[in-house]
């Protein structure tokens, strides 16, 4: 699995968007959420949550995540990557 350094240039708003909904759904402010953390362990996750992200994602970006793929993802980090390497695969990245 392909992961994202912190700071690396993220000129598609993926890593600001997993950011920002993530605060959203864990009731943080976006720069608080760790994205080296595994979701799992984020404070405030569980499952239904954790599916509200996946479903915002698919939504936001219009895309489809294939769902043996998503059994790799761990972090924030790995879901950007996860995002980031779709939307290359359809040609839009």
């Amino acid at each position: 699995m392909t992961r994202i350094k912190e700071g690396v240039a993220d000129p598609g708003g993926v890593r600001a968007m997993i950011r920002d909904s993530l605060g959203e759904l864990l009731g943080c402010r976006p720069m608080d959420v760790d994205m080296e953390l595994r979701l799992t362990e984020m404070p405030g996750m569980d499952s239904l949550r954790l599916v509200e992200a996946i479903v915002t994602v698919e939504r936001t970006w219009q895309v489809t995540l294939d769902e043996d793929e998503l059994f790799d993802v761990r972090t924030g980090n790995d879901l950007c990557a996860l995002i980031e390497s779709t939307i290359a695969a359809r040609g839009g990245g």
